[in-house]
Protein backbone atom coordinates (compact mmCIF):
# COMPACT_ATOMS: atom_id res chain seq x y z
CA UNK A 1 0.00 0.00 0.00
CA UNK A 2 2.83 2.35 0.88
CA UNK A 3 4.55 1.57 -2.41
CA UNK A 4 1.36 2.35 -4.35
CA UNK A 5 1.07 5.78 -2.65
CA UNK A 6 4.68 6.58 -3.54
CA UNK A 7 4.06 5.68 -7.19
CA UNK A 8 0.88 7.79 -7.33
CA UNK A 9 2.66 10.76 -5.73
CA UNK A 10 5.54 10.42 -8.18
CA UNK A 11 3.18 10.36 -11.15
CA UNK A 12 1.40 13.51 -9.95
CA UNK A 13 4.73 15.36 -9.55
CA UNK A 14 5.86 14.24 -13.02
CA UNK A 15 2.54 15.36 -14.50
CA UNK A 16 2.87 18.82 -12.91
CA UNK A 17 6.42 19.14 -14.26
CA UNK A 18 5.20 18.34 -17.78
CA UNK A 19 2.24 20.73 -17.64
CA UNK A 20 4.03 23.73 -16.18
CA UNK A 21 6.27 24.56 -19.19
CA UNK A 22 3.24 24.28 -21.50
CA UNK A 23 1.32 26.83 -19.41
CA UNK A 24 4.32 29.17 -19.35
CA UNK A 25 4.70 28.85 -23.11
CA UNK A 26 1.08 29.86 -23.68
CA UNK A 27 1.51 32.84 -21.37
CA UNK A 28 4.70 33.90 -23.15
CA UNK A 29 3.05 33.60 -26.56
CA UNK A 30 0.22 35.82 -25.36
CA UNK A 31 2.73 38.44 -24.27
CA UNK A 32 4.80 38.18 -27.46
CA UNK A 33 1.73 38.54 -29.68
CA UNK A 34 2.18 42.30 -29.42
CA UNK A 35 5.55 43.49 -30.68
CA UNK A 36 7.08 46.61 -32.20
CA UNK A 37 8.80 47.27 -35.51
CA UNK A 38 10.68 50.55 -35.30
CA UNK A 39 12.99 52.69 -37.44
CA UNK A 40 14.61 56.03 -36.72
CA UNK A 41 15.61 58.84 -39.06
CA UNK A 42 17.23 62.23 -38.45
CA UNK A 43 15.36 64.92 -40.41
CA UNK A 44 16.00 68.64 -40.15
CA UNK A 45 18.25 67.97 -37.15
CA UNK A 46 15.54 66.05 -35.25
CA UNK A 47 15.48 62.30 -34.65
CA UNK A 48 12.12 60.73 -35.49
CA UNK A 49 11.11 57.22 -34.46
CA UNK A 50 8.39 55.39 -36.39
CA UNK A 51 6.90 52.20 -34.95
CA UNK A 52 4.23 49.64 -35.77
CA UNK A 53 2.68 47.83 -32.82
CA UNK A 54 1.29 44.56 -34.17
CA UNK A 55 -1.60 44.34 -34.21
CA UNK A 56 -2.26 47.97 -33.38
CA UNK A 57 -1.15 51.54 -33.87
CA UNK A 58 1.41 53.15 -36.13
CA UNK A 59 3.11 56.13 -34.50
CA UNK A 60 5.83 58.65 -35.25
CA UNK A 61 7.52 60.30 -32.28
CA UNK A 62 10.01 63.15 -32.24
CA UNK A 63 13.15 63.35 -30.11
CA UNK A 64 11.08 64.76 -27.21
CA UNK A 65 9.07 61.49 -27.27
CA UNK A 66 5.95 63.35 -28.39
CA UNK A 67 3.63 61.54 -30.81
CA UNK A 68 3.35 63.76 -33.90
CA UNK A 69 1.48 61.26 -36.12
CA UNK A 70 -0.69 58.27 -35.30
CA UNK A 71 -3.34 55.97 -36.78
CA UNK A 72 -4.73 52.53 -36.03
CA UNK A 73 -4.72 51.01 -39.53
CA UNK A 74 -2.79 47.74 -39.72
CA UNK A 75 0.24 48.48 -41.90
CA UNK A 76 2.25 45.96 -43.89
CA UNK A 77 5.32 48.18 -43.52
CA UNK A 78 6.76 51.68 -43.86
CA UNK A 79 9.79 53.43 -45.31
CA UNK A 80 11.61 56.72 -44.77
CA UNK A 81 12.65 58.31 -48.10
CA UNK A 82 12.73 61.69 -49.81
CA UNK A 83 9.75 61.15 -52.09
CA UNK A 84 9.24 64.72 -53.32
CA UNK A 85 12.93 65.53 -53.71
CA UNK A 86 13.04 68.52 -51.33
CA UNK A 87 15.99 67.18 -49.31
CA UNK A 88 13.90 65.94 -46.36
CA UNK A 89 12.85 62.35 -45.77
CA UNK A 90 9.14 61.61 -46.10
CA UNK A 91 7.23 58.44 -45.17
CA UNK A 92 5.63 55.80 -47.41
CA UNK A 93 3.11 53.47 -45.75
CA UNK A 94 2.40 50.00 -47.18
CA UNK A 95 -0.88 48.17 -46.73
CA UNK A 96 -2.07 44.61 -47.27
CA UNK A 97 -3.87 44.82 -50.63
CA UNK A 98 -4.45 42.89 -53.84
CA UNK A 99 -3.28 45.86 -55.92
CA UNK A 100 0.53 46.08 -56.09
CA UNK A 101 2.14 49.38 -55.21
CA UNK A 102 -0.76 50.95 -53.28
CA UNK A 103 0.68 53.17 -50.55
CA UNK A 104 -0.10 56.21 -48.47
CA UNK A 105 2.28 59.16 -48.35
CA UNK A 106 3.25 61.42 -45.47
CA UNK A 107 5.21 64.48 -46.64
CA UNK A 108 7.57 66.06 -44.12
CA UNK A 109 6.88 69.76 -43.55
CA UNK A 110 10.20 71.36 -42.57
CA UNK A 111 8.45 74.54 -41.35
CA UNK A 112 6.66 72.81 -38.48
CA UNK A 113 8.66 69.54 -38.36
CA UNK A 114 5.52 67.47 -38.91
CA UNK A 115 4.40 64.74 -41.29
CA UNK A 116 1.33 65.60 -43.35
CA UNK A 117 -0.89 63.01 -45.04
CA UNK A 118 -1.44 63.40 -48.81
CA UNK A 119 -5.09 63.00 -49.72
CA UNK A 120 -5.93 60.53 -52.54
CA UNK A 121 -2.30 59.42 -52.95
CA UNK A 122 -3.39 55.77 -52.69
CA UNK A 123 -5.23 56.27 -56.02
CA UNK A 124 -1.83 56.36 -57.73
CA UNK A 125 0.00 53.03 -57.17
CA UNK A 126 3.73 52.59 -57.82
CA UNK A 127 4.21 56.36 -58.16
CA UNK A 128 7.48 57.74 -59.57
CA UNK A 129 8.64 61.38 -59.63
CA UNK A 130 9.65 62.92 -62.96
CA UNK A 131 13.05 64.48 -62.29
CA UNK A 132 13.25 68.27 -62.00
CA UNK A 133 9.46 68.67 -62.25
CA UNK A 134 6.46 68.76 -59.91
CA UNK A 135 4.90 65.82 -61.74
CA UNK A 136 4.64 62.14 -60.84
CA UNK A 137 3.26 59.17 -62.74
CA UNK A 138 1.72 55.91 -61.55
CA UNK A 139 0.84 52.48 -62.87
CA UNK A 140 -1.87 49.93 -62.09
CA UNK A 141 -3.41 46.87 -63.69
CA UNK A 142 -6.90 47.28 -65.11
CA UNK A 143 -7.82 43.66 -65.80
CA UNK A 144 -7.31 40.88 -68.34
CA UNK A 145 -4.10 39.60 -66.68
CA UNK A 146 -2.46 43.05 -66.93
CA UNK A 147 -3.15 43.33 -70.67
CA UNK A 148 -5.35 46.27 -69.74
CA UNK A 149 -3.61 48.90 -67.62
CA UNK A 150 -3.50 52.59 -66.68
CA UNK A 151 -0.81 55.12 -65.92
CA UNK A 152 -1.78 58.49 -64.44
CA UNK A 153 0.12 61.78 -64.44
CA UNK A 154 -0.42 63.79 -61.24
CA UNK A 155 0.83 66.55 -58.98
CA UNK A 156 0.70 67.05 -55.22
CA UNK A 157 -0.92 70.41 -54.45
CA UNK A 158 -1.96 71.57 -50.96
CA UNK A 159 -1.47 68.04 -49.61
CA UNK A 160 -3.71 66.45 -52.24
CA UNK A 161 -2.80 64.27 -55.24
CA UNK A 162 -4.46 65.70 -58.37
CA UNK A 163 -4.61 63.92 -61.74
CA UNK A 164 -3.64 65.75 -64.93
CA UNK A 165 -3.27 62.99 -67.50
CA UNK A 166 -3.93 59.34 -68.18
CA UNK A 167 -2.57 56.61 -70.43
CA UNK A 168 -5.06 53.75 -70.83
CA UNK A 169 -3.73 50.59 -72.44
CA UNK A 170 -6.25 48.10 -73.81
CA UNK A 171 -4.78 44.83 -75.00
CA UNK A 172 -7.61 42.33 -74.91
CA UNK A 173 -10.73 44.18 -75.90
CA UNK A 174 -12.49 44.36 -79.23
CA UNK A 175 -9.82 44.50 -81.96
CA UNK A 176 -10.73 48.01 -83.08
CA UNK A 177 -10.40 49.24 -79.50
CA UNK A 178 -7.02 47.63 -78.76
CA UNK A 179 -4.27 50.21 -78.33
CA UNK A 180 -2.99 53.01 -76.14
CA UNK A 181 -5.31 55.92 -75.37
CA UNK A 182 -3.73 59.12 -74.07
CA UNK A 183 -6.07 61.44 -72.21
CA UNK A 184 -5.92 64.90 -70.71
CA UNK A 185 -7.73 65.26 -67.40
CA UNK A 186 -9.23 68.53 -66.21
CA UNK A 187 -11.03 68.03 -62.91
CA UNK A 188 -13.43 65.17 -63.73
CA UNK A 189 -13.41 65.83 -67.48
CA UNK A 190 -11.33 63.41 -69.59
CA UNK A 191 -10.37 64.37 -73.15
CA UNK A 192 -8.66 61.93 -75.50
CA UNK A 193 -5.77 63.64 -77.28
CA UNK A 194 -3.93 60.74 -78.90
CA UNK A 195 -4.30 57.09 -79.89
CA UNK A 196 -1.47 54.63 -80.62
CA UNK A 197 -1.82 51.12 -82.06
CA UNK A 198 -1.27 48.33 -79.59
CA UNK A 199 1.98 47.23 -81.26
CA UNK A 200 3.82 50.44 -80.38
CA UNK A 201 5.30 50.04 -76.94
CA UNK A 202 2.48 47.87 -75.69
CA UNK A 203 4.06 44.57 -74.72
CA UNK A 204 7.72 44.22 -73.71
CA UNK A 205 8.37 47.94 -74.09
CA UNK A 206 5.44 49.06 -71.97
CA UNK A 207 7.43 50.33 -68.98
CA UNK A 208 9.93 52.19 -71.16
CA UNK A 209 7.08 53.68 -73.19
CA UNK A 210 5.28 54.99 -70.08
CA UNK A 211 8.44 56.55 -68.62
CA UNK A 212 9.51 58.10 -71.92
CA UNK A 213 6.07 59.44 -72.79
CA UNK A 214 5.46 61.20 -69.48
CA UNK A 215 9.02 62.51 -69.28
CA UNK A 216 8.88 64.01 -72.76
CA UNK A 217 5.26 65.18 -72.78
CA UNK A 218 4.23 66.22 -69.26
CA UNK A 219 4.17 69.90 -70.29
CA UNK A 220 1.19 69.17 -72.58
CA UNK A 221 -0.91 68.46 -69.48
CA UNK A 222 -0.12 71.53 -67.37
Amino acid sequence: MFLVLILISSCIEDSEKLEKPVIEKIENNEKDRFYLECETEVINGIEFKACIKRPGNFTIKNSDDNVIYEHENNLAGFEFLDFNGDGFSDMLLDYFTNVPGVKELLIFNSENDRFESIEDFSNFPSAIKIDETDFYYSYHRSGCADNNWDSDLFKIIDNKAIRYGNINGIGCGIDKRNGIYINKVNSKKIEQIEFLPREEGYWDGKWEFIEQYWTENYTKFE
